[in-house]
């Protein structure tokens, strides 16, 4: 059984774990910038982007998913498709505003996204289809 020594144990080594194996990528969403002055409506919003570490795998036939049908919550996994896992820290106040990701020079959709982690909650899983 994990103990709440084990999950923070987890949660400080993760950075080690994921050394020398993260990439630069780009999180896009968007956010009010302005509101209605009596009712506190959102009637502005803007596109942010936030620089952020991540493990990023491109699937491919290699992978294995070329080679299969695979389903990931329900959503069939293509070539071309990555799997980003993100450190929630870097994005837990923005994590169901997240629109798209840019990594590579290229453009991608999400597709699906978990919250994962052992014990506690430290990284999110995201699935991420090429659009441009």
């Amino acid at each position: 059984m994990l103990t709440e020594y084990d999950s923070a144990w987890i949660k400080a080594n993760r950075m080690e774990l994921v050394a020398n194996r993260t990439s630069t990528i780009i999180v896009k969403y968007k956010d009010v910038t302005e509101r209605d002055p009596f009712t506190n409506e959102p009637i502005g919003e803007t596109e942010v982007i936030r620089t952020v570490q991540s493990v990023v795998t491109e699937i491919s036939s290699a992978t294995g998913a070329g080679a299969d049908r695979r389903l990931e919550n329900g959503i069939e996994v293509e070539d071309g498709d990555i799997w980003l896992s993100i450190t929630i820290d870097d994005v837990a106040d923005i994590v169901d505003k997240i629109e798209r990701i840019e990594y590579d020079g290229k453009q991608y959709e999400i597709l699906a996204t978990d919250k994962k982690g052992i014990g506690e909650i430290n990284r999110i899983e995201v699935l991420g289809r090429v659009i441009s």
